[in-house]
């Protein structure tokens, strides 16, 4: 009862409230209906438009170019974690009154800024995992098989990991032709569009 009472009250709940936006979006991307990298082009995009570097710059060198979705899940579970020891320790400091939710709202951001070195450290064994298809030329993986890792594959969405070179990667996949690829089918490599970042695949012709 503790523990909820700590998840569910202020200045912790803040964090409780964004660690469930966090669950249902890995839910929905284990369903296949979210992309993992869904966010990656319009942070580029941003980035390349402001030309500097901020929050997201920040994010590609701490965290090692591991998707976005990934870096910020891990971001918001680990001041989660500490605002929960924090306001469990350190709640008597808060004071009352306005003061409450002032010292509050302090407290939220040690714990973000305490967090994000944190989850940076926790990323590095997950990075191998998240390699960039990009460190390979795209014509050396045409015509190799992968494995379709959605719940789904359409022409606008879909992800597969293949082998190459004794290292497995995730890619960006898309089916044409209505061809219907579901979770663990095996698909071949057909052609790479460059500018979607992403292989068109077909069925296995054997």
């Amino acid at each position: 009862m503790e523990f909820l009472n700590l998840a569910l009250t202020f200045p912790t709940v803040i964090f409780s409230a964004l660690l469930l936006v966090v669950m249902l979006f890995w839910l929905i991307t284990l369903i296949g209906f979210a992309d993992i990298d869904m966010f990656e082009s319009d942070l580029e995009i941003e980035a390349d438009a402001s030309q500097s570097s901020g929050l997201s710059s920040w994010f590609s060198m701490g965290f090692g170019g591991i998707p976005i979705t990934v870096s910020i899940s891990l971001v918001v579970m680990s001041s989660w974690l500490i605002s929960i020891y924090a306001h469990k320790f350190f709640a008597y400091l808060l004071g009352d009154g306005m003061w409450f939710y002032i010292f509050g709202v302090l407290m939220l951001g040690v714990c973000l800024l305490i967090a994000m070195p944190i989850a940076a450290i926790i990323s590095r064994p997950l990075q191998r995992f998240f390699s960039s298809a990009q460190t390979s030329q795209s014509s050396d993986l045409l015509g190799l098989e992968c494995v379709v890792v959605t719940g789904k594959v359409t022409n606008t969405f879909g992800q597969a990991r293949v082998k190459f070179q004794g290292t497995e990667q995730l890619l960006e996949v898309r089916a044409e032709n209505d061809e219907q690829f579901t979770s663990g089918d095996t698909a071949v490599l057909l052609e790479h569009l460059k500018e979607q970042h992403c292989y068109i695949i077909t069925a296995k012709p054997w």
